[in-house]
């Protein structure tokens, strides 16, 4: 493979699981953050500080769930790319159509970078550096260094041998002896800086690495001498030509210089970023040349494939996007009709359709640089030709098949290509040649027949989950539907078929844990079709269900990506019958990661069911179960953002807010609220939630003009789920119920006027601690 490329393996420093879990949601965030940036071009002021308050409301939902799952360094970006959207704003910062390239690059290189990770690439956020100082630029920072994206753990101290003699006499005081080496380091110092050539470079670097060598030998601290031996290695490496003397290289030699002054005053501090780039330049260096003392710190910090060589290329945002749609599309057209033409004789008009789809991939190909991948297409196309007069054998339909799932494959993988790539392609394309003539076909190479393997599990696992979301939606539209009208009771029926077909494809997938949730859905399902003993319980039954639907759909969702990521972050609670998600935690080690967490405890257990009333009568009522706490902290995040933006879009002028797009973002929000607050177990939030979303779907679906009694609601709406939010964050519960919001939300789905009494005044927070205590 070329020094670029990466092998296909999850990388030890990083778990892929968390992020797959929240990948769309970032992609998606990010395009509509673009979208907006680039509407903002061309606008009057006011008109273009929406839409920039847009972008950046769509870009701080992908920073927060990238914090969430703990991806070091992409969160800087992201960070950074607010502020740039806040300078436009308040006209610090001009808005340019070059301007907005920049950021539009930088979302372009986070989602390649991502998808890499979730590809099995190392994770080297350095990748990301081009466009990370482009955007420092842009905002005119003017020390941009490739460490800052480098994220060893420093509070680790390996242990070093002290030197077996110290460098200044015992005599001498140790600020004098710093002093004198700080002379001597200045006296090369400056010559290095000012040498033209390599070899007169060399010999300054020794006098300055010698210096360093006698500071690190005094330090009798371990952090201190931890701190001065990458110095030291950092300078060895200098001086045997393993670091060019570069503008980074000399930057560090002057922090040195200036850290030698503050220690000839008696300064102790060790400043982080000094030691982060020492050690930054020893994991990029070639390990093979590496000296023993550069050697033991990238072992002792485990540096190892943390830096590549070739972190300053553009990596990302050279692919033509439009060109890979349409491979993408060709290819996945071509496959559907060949399914087609093997099912049936021949067939003129669909062996010209598979041509053509044949067509349309290698003209994409031939764009993307693919030329040996347009060239199986058009031997494809050739042989497809020639064997509607000589027919179409097994071994032939076979042979098809593998090269159009290997083209998918080429295609999906187009950015880490491994260099046999152009090999292989040469290779199905002579098999087919072969088989088509009536040739004896040369045997498979061994990676055809594992490739093919591979490919063919992933198209089930793919298959598969767009079957099971179909019917997740299904059985949630009927539940929702009995929800609203216990007389639709027999409709519950319907539902057995469709869970036992969830059941069985999760089996097949071998997914234990939701094969069980499903299996108890269904058990579940069974008794409301039968009617529960006791009525008053199948409110709190329905909501049980609905939970671990809702949960069965976040897990389908990250499925389709990370079938193995999604068996060890979601687990089935046998005793308690609930399918939830395995919260993450933080672990002391080389990477701070997200890992999984040990067994969840048992829930607390629910409260017997109460008599809603008006929220003035219903102090002392808990409106909500205690959530666990590390599934609350990311609800609380997620409802904050969506809140956040479902204010800020209500604040429009109503000839802004009431466009279709925002119209249907307010819808999409209110969806949001109710699967998320389902999922922790928020059942009374999500309700309200729900609510308002039905609300949203008649308007849209019926296309009513907006009204004064709708924005009302949605005002409302807004106020009473944010303060409800606040609480949750404040203690860990609330004593809140939507009864009131989904009563008021049900009149102006009706034509009604909005009417809603005023909420009760908070109640005084319990003496006792909440059991579901906010963590951070």
């Amino acid at each position: 493979m070329s020094q670029t490329d990466f092998p296909h393996t999850a990388s030890p420093h990083f778990d892929t699981g968390p992020l797959s879990w929240v990948m769309v949601e970032i992609r998606e965030a990010l395009a509509r953050s673009r979208t907006a940036l680039f509407e903002a071009g061309g606008r009057d002021p006011e008109d273009q500080s929406t839409s920039l308050q847009h972008a950046k409301s769509h870009l701080h939902q992908a920073h927060g769930a990238l914090q969430m799952v703990d991806v070091d360094g992409v969160v800087l970006l992201t960070q950074l790319a607010e502020v740039v959207l806040d300078r436009f704003k308040d006209g610090s910062l001009k808005y340019t159509p070059d301007h907005a390239q920049v950021l539009a690059n930088l979302y372009q290189a986070l989602v390649e970078f991502l998808e890499e990770l979730l590809a099995g690439a190392p994770f080297q956020p350095v990748r990301l550096f081009p466009y990370f100082r482009d955007v420092q630029d842009l905002l005119g920072i003017d020390r941009v260094h490739p460490a800052d994206l480098f994220f060893p753990d420093l509070s680790f101290v390996p242990e070093l041998p002290v030197a077996v003699a110290p460098a200044a006499p015992a005599s001498e005081a140790p600020a004098q002896a710093y002093t004198a080496l700080r002379q001597r380091f200045e006296r090369a110092l400056l010559p290095y800086l000012k040498a033209g050539d390599p070899a007169s470079q060399s010999i300054h670097a020794a006098a300055l690495q010698a210096a360093v060598t006698d500071v690190a030998d005094l330090q009798r601290e371990p952090k201190a001498r931890v701190f001065w031996r990458a110095m030291q290695a950092f300078a060895e490496l200098v001086v045997g030509g393993q670091l060019e003397s570069g503008k980074y290289v000399k930057q560090l030699f002057g922090l040195i210089n200036l850290q030698l002054r503050r220690l000839s005053q008696g300064g102790q501090e060790l400043p982080d970023a000094m030691l982060r780039e020492a050690l930054f330049f020893i994991a990029g260096a070639d390990e093979a040349s590496l000296p023993p003392l550069a050697r033991q710190l990238r072992k002792s910090y485990a540096l190892t494939a943390m830096v590549p060589r070739d972190y300053e290329q553009r990596r990302y945002g050279r692919i033509d996007a439009d060109a890979l749609t349409a491979a993408r599309e060709g290819i996945a057209r071509a496959r559907g009709v060949w399914h087609r033409l093997e099912q049936s004789e021949i067939n003129p008009e669909l062996d010209g359709e598979f041509r053509e789809a044949l067509g349309q991939v290698a003209a994409a190909s031939d764009k993307l640089g693919l030329q040996a991948l347009a060239g199986l297409m058009r031997q494809l196309s050739d042989v497809a030709a020639r064997a509607v007069t000589s027919g179409r054998s097994e071994a032939l339909g076979l042979e098809m098949a593998t090269a159009l799932l290997f083209a998918e494959h080429g295609i999906d993988q187009i950015r880490h290509l491994p260099d046999d790539f152009n090999v292989h392609a040469d290779t199905i394309g002579a098999r087919l040649q072969a088989l088509v003539s009536g040739a004896q076909a040369p045997e498979p190479s061994q990676w055809q027949g594992s490739l093919a393997q591979q490919m063919h599990e992933n198209d089930t696992v793919v298959a598969l989950s767009m079957e099971l979301k179909t019917g997740l939606r299904q059985i949630e539209k009927v539940l929702d539907e009995y929800y609203a009208d216990p007389s639709k009771r027999a409709d519950l029926a319907s539902l057995d078929g469709v869970v036992h077909q969830l059941e069985g494809a999760l089996a097949i997938l071998d997914q234990e844990d939701a094969t069980r949730a499903a299996r108890h859905v269904r058990q579940e399902i069974h008794k409301l079709v039968a009617g529960l003993d006791d009525p008053a319980q199948e409110p709190r039954h329905l909501d049980e269900i609905a939970q671990n639907v809702g949960a069965l759909g976040f897990f389908v969702d990250m499925l389709a990506q990370n079938p193995a990521g999604a068996r060890e972050r979601f687990a089935f609670d046998a005793a308690h019958g609930t399918f939830r998600a395995v919260p993450f935690k933080k672990i002391a080690g080389p990477e701070s990661i997200p890992v999984l967490d040990e067994p969840l405890p048992a829930p607390e257990p629910v409260p017997e069911p109460v008599t809603l009333a008006p929220p003035a009568a219903a102090e002392g009522v808990s409106g909500e179960e205690a959530v666990e706490a590390e599934l609350l902290e990311i609800f609380i995040g997620e409802a904050q953002e969506v809140l956040g933006f479902v204010r800020d879009t209500l604040a429009l002028p109503r000839s802004e807010s009431a466009t279709v797009d925002n119209m249907t973002m307010l819808r999409r929000s209110f969806h949001t609220l109710k699967g998320s607050g389902r999922m922790v177990g928020l059942h009374n939030f999500a309700e309200g939630a729900y609510g308002i979303e039905k609300v949203m779907n008649v308007w849209l679906a019926e296309e009513r003009p907006p009204t004064d009694a709708l924005f009302a609601l949605l005002s409302r709406a807004a106020a009473d789920l944010s303060a409800w939010v606040d609480e949750l964050a404040a203690s860990g519960r609330s004593t809140r119920n939507s009864d009131a919001l989904v009563a008021a939300a049900l009149r102006v789905q009706n034509g009604e006027a909005f009417s809603m009494p005023e909420p009760a005044p908070a109640p005084a927070a319990p003496t006792a601690a909440p059991t579901a205590e906010r963590t951070g």
